[in-house]
């Protein structure tokens, strides 16, 4: 599998090379190589479908903090849920709503720095920010101090990064909005004037440990690998994924998995090459129902299902195991 170059109007192609190679050169040291045949082992699962703790309604977005916890954005019943590792529900905030505390389709949250957690509740047209008990802090939306062309409505997702950027997937817009410390934006991109890089239906973005941001487009079946000054690099996956959603990446950031939701697997690549996949051969009664985002904590891979309302819990070595060499 080839990755596609995007000749982004906002970058050189000359440029582009030199920023590929780089990336390519960082992923190389990790030692590790695609086609191994390595699948992982289903070890367990929780949840199901209802409104009682601990249960979940057609939930779209799964994170984790550094300890193990977490957090689901519980779709259906317009909540947010915090789980431990074992599934043991730890807090639960929302309610259909438009105050604070209440959500109108939170269709996403993130939670990966341990302290802070945000949730992109989308028909509110609003990004909000707990602590990690899941206390409100804040409410961003676009203020009349915004530049138009920098606002956003119905937010998909967002990804706070340790620079306290926040990059936030702009629903009515099909493009992502990076906003720098403080909530102010900066930059949009991905949108109608990207280019080969325009989003069509952008559904999730990651930050990599390696600074690059992507965003799975869903009907395109691809990844659009971007920098995080908004120039698209390239893209890949367009020859295995079917409507691909959430995304996790192990802590060197040498593998990548990708929820592909029309074919209802887990696929992982490297050095943007795919290197495998797993779904109704490992996952019990069928296989994935909807498996829309995934996390790696600690040798552990968690899916989320949409359509199941339940995490599937795999063991997978961690990346300096032997087993993924």
């Amino acid at each position: 599998m080839r990755t596609k170059e995007i000749r982004s109007p906002l970058k050189p192609a000359g440029l582009w090379a030199g920023a590929l190679l780089q990336v390519l050169t960082a992923a190389a040291a990790s030692g590790l190589e695609p086609g191994d045949g390595f699948q992982p082992r289903h070890i367990g699962r929780f949840g199901g479908p209802g409104q009682e703790p601990g249960r979940m309604d057609g939930p779209r977005a799964l994170s984790a903090d550094p300890s193990g916890n977490l957090y689901v954005a519980d779709t259906g019943n317009h909540r947010i849920l915090k789980f431990d590792g074992a599934g043991n529900v730890l807090a639960a905030i929302g309610g259909f709503g438009w105050g604070r505390e209440r959500f109108n389709d939170p269709v996403s949250v993130w939670a990966g720095n341990g302290l802070d957690v945000f949730v992109a509740d989308h028909d509110n047209g609003r990004v909000e920010r707990y602590d990690k008990d899941l206390h409100y802090i804040s409410t961003l939306r676009p203020t009349s101090g915004w530049a138009e062309s920098l606002a956003f409505d119905f937010p998909l997702d967002v990804f706070f990064t340790p620079q306290s950027e926040l990059f936030c997937l702009d629903g009515e817009n099909r493009r992502v909005l990076k906003l720098g410390p403080g909530g102010t934006p900066q930059i949009a991109f991905g949108g109608v004037d990207s280019g080969e890089g325009r989003l069509e239906s952008p559904e999730r973005v990651l930050v990599t440990a390696s600074g690059r941001v992507l965003v799975t487009d869903s009907e395109e079946g691809r990844v659009v690998v971007f920098d995080t000054y908004g120039n698209a690099l390239f893209s890949f996956g367009e020859e295995t994924l079917d409507r691909p959603a959430g995304m996790a990446e192990t802590p060197d950031g040498g593998i990548l998995f990708v929820c592909d939701t029309g074919n209802r697997r887990v696929h992982w690549f490297r050095k943007w090459a795919a290197a495998g996949s797993f779904g109704e051969e490992i996952v019990p009664d069928g296989g994935f129902g909807t498996p829309v985002d995934a996390v790696y904590r600690d040798g552990r891979l968690y899916v989320l299902d949409r359509e199941r309302s339940e995490i599937h819990v795999f063991e997978w070595p961690r990346p300096e195991e032997p087993e993924l060499r």
